[in-house]
């Protein structure tokens, strides 16, 4: 019979299987541009905003 620590261990196995799939998800390339979030030119934006934008950093990591 299954006690606490085994559905604790379960919960963890299943939680790091997530995190790796995460990890292995593919990196979009990104091209350089102006972003359509704060318009600033950017080296790197994926479907048009930059990492700032993307993540609500707000431009060049000051939040607005």
């Amino acid at each position: 019979m299954a006690d606490a620590v085994d559905f604790a261990t379960d919960l963890v196995a299943e939680k790091l299987d997530q995190q790796i799939r995460t990890a292995r998800a593919p990196i979009p390339v990104g091209v350089a541009g102006e972003c359509e979030g704060c318009f600033e030119q950017m080296p790197r934006l994926v479907n048009g905003r930059c990492g700032y934008c993307r993540d609500g950093r707000g431009p060049r990591g000051i939040r607005s």
